[in-house]
């Protein structure tokens, strides 16, 4: 048999962009999520409220409304302002952000206001604006990233953003679907993109990306796979990913999601560190079918995350699933744990730590998931056991729900037998009469033909 060999740190249709008020709803909660403990004074109730206490209101950054060139005093204005809004308590976020207007909707005189708005369209483009090196230590970063976005009523906006997208490339060409809910500064110039002159600049904690995918026009946005960290456990870079990820998967059907994984997939790429099968497939469908041999539930206990999933809880399942035979860590074995997490489990599937049952799981793939294995734990369906101190490294499935493909019954097996058996008699039992009835009609045949070469009778001499 071949063997393939591993050399991982194992230590245990058509697609279309989600629709603007999707995307709305998906990037005021990401922004919002996993965000830094609120400062200042607990008083603040209102949008207009936070940026007075912050000093960062209309009247304090009047300096970005001056008819002149982008300046270094309206840098630093700008940086205040993006680090505010980074800030924002996820709660308040999300409640802000919710009412933000069109940009395509506001009268040119209405844009540059203390209140949140909504670009959605195409970003064409993003240019990095150089920091002194003053303004560097304070960012820590040496420069900032403007993206320039063509909404889809074909205002051209600027947005000065914390965060965007690590895959797009910096100072060239790019045309990708794009959203972004920030803070308008100003319809003066900008700092210098090239091209032509933007109608307004805005500050936003950053742009999301909805590529034409299937996950992207689920409302996935790509650019949080930027922080998610391969190798480990859940950790703080993939939060705001992975619970993005389970809500794609609660918008779609079981029956699209189905479609667009595919038939069972070979794992091995997906667990062999070697193949970097994550960096470029990271968020692509895929479908896994095999024995879950452990399923937990997982509460969620963050109202917001609840509020958007509109459950309190997903399962956590570990699916060991035929592989190839593979070595690793000097072990030979043909199957391995992938974990799978879902929204749902069909009601009467049995669950616990000590299960095994059959089940297809058709999913996203989110990250390569790195877990430490405790003294005695199953690594293989055959009962293997391993010692404390080893970790295994395997694949994260983000799906909606397992399918389950319970066996057939005992009682259903022995029926099944009974009725195998009783045809099996009934048709031997056949057979013999068959037999039984050809042999008297042959007996009978030749007998008439003995007859007939006998003389009428005998005659005496």
């Amino acid at each position: 048999m071949k063997t393939a060999t591993m050399s991982p740190s194992y230590p245990h249709t058509q697609w279309r962009c989600p629709p603007a008020a999707l995307c709305l709803a998906l990037l005021v909660t990401a922004s919002s999520l996993a965000q830094p403990a609120p400062e200042g004074p607990a008083a603040v109730q209102t949008f207009g409220d936070y940026l007075t206490t912050w000093k960062i209101d209309r009247t304090s950054r009047a300096v970005l409304e001056e008819p002149s060139d982008w300046t270094a005093a309206k840098q630093d204005v700008a940086l205040r302002v993006l680090a505010r809004l980074a800030r924002v308590p996820a709660n308040l976020a999300s409640q802000w952000q919710a009412d933000a207007a069109a940009v395509g909707s506001l009268a040119p005189a209405q844009r540059v206001q203390d209140q949140w708005v909504r670009v959605d369209g195409r970003a064409i483009m993003v240019a990095e604006v150089p920091l002194s090196a003053e303004q560097a230590e304070l960012a820590g970063r040496p420069q900032l990233d403007l993206v320039r976005i063509v909404a889809d009523g074909g205002l051209i906006v600027d947005v000065l953003a914390d965060r965007v997208p690590r895959a797009w490339p910096r100072g060239k060409a790019i045309d990708e679907p794009a959203a972004a809910v920030g803070l308008p500064l100003s319809e003066g110039a900008g700092p210098d993109a090239g091209g032509p002159r933007a109608a307004l600049l805005i500050a936003a904690a950053h742009v999301a990306w909805f590529p034409p995918t299937p996950l992207g026009s689920l409302g996935m946005d790509y650019g949080l796979f930027d922080s998610v960290v391969d190798g480990q456990k859940l950790v703080a870079g993939d939060t705001e990913a992975f619970y993005a990820m389970l809500a794609a998967a609660s918008r779609a059907t079981q029956a699209g999601l189905d479609s667009a994984a595919g038939p069972p997939g070979d794992i091995v790429p997906l667990i062999d560190p070697s193949q970097e099968w994550f960096e470029k497939h990271r968020g692509d469908p895929f479908t896994l079918q095999g024995v879950a041999r452990r399923a937990t539930r997982i509460e969620i206990d963050d109202p917001i995350r609840r509020l958007r999933l509109g459950t309190d809880h997903y399962w956590e399942l570990f699916v060991f699933v035929p592989t190839p035979l593979i070595k690793i860590n000097d072990r030979l074995q043909e199957d391995f744990p992938v974990v799978c997490c879902v929204l749902t489990l069909p009601t009467e599937m049995p669950t616990g730590a000590e299960i095994g049952e059959r089940v297809r799981v058709s999913g996203f793939a989110l990250k390569r998931y790195g877990y430490p294995l405790p003294d005695v734990r199953i690594s293989s369906s055959q009962g293997d056991q391993v010692q404390k101190g080893e970790r295994q490294e395997t694949a994260l499935l983000i799906g909606r729900q397992a399918t389950w493909l319970p066996a057939p019954s005992p009682t259903r097996e022995v029926n099944t037998l009974g009725w195998v058996f009783l045809s099996i008699a009934a048709f031997v039992g056949l057979a013999l009469a068959v037999a039984v009835w050809s042999y008297a009609r042959d007996s009978r045949l030749r007998d008439r033909q003995a007859r007939s070469s006998m003389p009428d009778r005998i005659e005496l001499p």
